[in-house]
């Protein structure tokens, strides 16, 4: 090698210390695309190189419809929340709810609901192709996403006992014998004093104050609540109201949508029953929503709000923006007046031409 001066060192060095840098720096660049090459992907390799790893479609229905054999298609009822609406559920083979979609006999689901007498490979033919377009049936995305809750790794599976203060978040997974012990015998469960148990509140001929006997039985000291209704709201009134003897019993209805009820039982002047009403959606000219909007779930609503896409107009005049203002829609030709405060001028300008 001939003789280098310094200098020359210098510049030999800094250029092969760039080359080294630059094909470090382009080292993850030149292997995604070498695998972009061999693979189809620079990323991870998916189940199918057009259609990723989107699921595997429920049936073909190119002529008839064929049912895909790896899964099973189960009609059931959402509770994503009160509404209620029908929805078809994807099974696999190993029994995961792998899709939530609509159920194209549920009239809460599709707006032009199919006869029930209608086969079922009849009705899912509809859902495909250009009869698809009017006859879709559809979930709502607080529907579609029950599969999140249903696998959730937050999902409570296990009584939980709290072991902290009131507020501080604090619990601890007990067993289901240790909860049934503890809730019928009582004791210093928290470590505040001592809390009767069922057994000592269980006394269907012992008043819980003598001098004011309209409050019951000690028996009505048991408070039983039911947040939701799917299937266990018979087996729970059955226990509080026959079983035990409480008179407190209060389910969804009894708290959530009291008020709506009371409200309705002073309007039609029967506060004992407290008849339940709803709008009547095809004919009413003006709806005027107090604390809530038509845009929240309600029963009967979804098919009404499907309906909505068809060519008329509904005019809205919604207090609750600032300032209040219309907005027009391509819709029903009904019109609504929505917000959550008195607004005097949406009364008297409900109509217009």
């Amino acid at each position: 090698m001939a003789n280098l001066t310094r200098r020359q060192w210098l510049k030999v060095g800094l250029a092969v210390g760039g080359m080294v840098t630059f094909g470090l720096s382009y080292r993850d660049v030149a292997k995604r695309a070498i695998d972009g090459l061999l693979n189809g992907t620079s990323g991870k390799v998916t189940r199918d190189r057009i259609f990723g790893n989107a699921l595997i479609p429920e049936a073909q229905a190119q002529t008839h419809w064929q049912q895909n054999p790896q899964q099973t298609i189960a009609m059931t009822q959402c509770f994503g929340c009160w509404t209620q609406c029908g929805i078809r559920a994807r099974v696999d083979a190993d029994g995961k709810v792998i899709r939530i979609a609509g159920n194209p006999y549920h009239p809460l689901s599709q707006e032009h609901p199919i006869d029930p007498s209608v086969p079922f490979s009849k009705a899912m033919e509809q859902l495909a192709g250009e009869s698809g377009l009017d006859a879709r049936s559809t979930a709502c995305a607080r529907g579609a996403t029950l599969l999140e809750s249903l696998y959730s790794p937050l999902r409570l599976l296990e009584p939980m006992k709290r072991v902290g203060k009131r507020g501080e978040g604090k619990w601890q997974r007990i067993s289901f014998e240790q909860l049934i012990e503890e809730v019928v015998e009582g004791g210093d469960l928290f470590g505040e004093g001592h809390v009767d148990g069922l057994r000592a509140i269980h006394a269907p001929d012992t008043p819980i104050d003598a001098k004011h006997p309209s409050f019951g039985p000690k028996t009505n000291q048991l408070l039983v609540t039911n947040t939701s209704d799917e299937g266990r709201d018979a087996f729970l009134r059955r226990f509080a109201l026959n079983s035990f003897g409480s008179k407190n019993f209060g389910a969804h209805g009894a708290y959530c949508g009291l008020a709506y009820r009371a409200g309705s039982g002073a309007l039609m002047g029967d506060l004992d029953k407290n008849p339940h009403v709803k709008p009547d959606w095809e004919n009413v000219e003006f709806a005027l929503f107090m604390g809530t909007s038509r845009h929240s779930p309600a029963i009967h609503l979804n098919a009404r709000r499907a309906s909505w896409r068809a060519p008329g107009c509904v005019r809205i005049f919604n207090t609750s923006w600032s300032p209040p203002r219309y907005r027009y829609q391509r819709c029903r030709p009904i019109l609504a007046v929505a917000g959550n405060r008195s607004c005097p001028a949406a009364i008297r300008r409900w109509q217009w031409g």
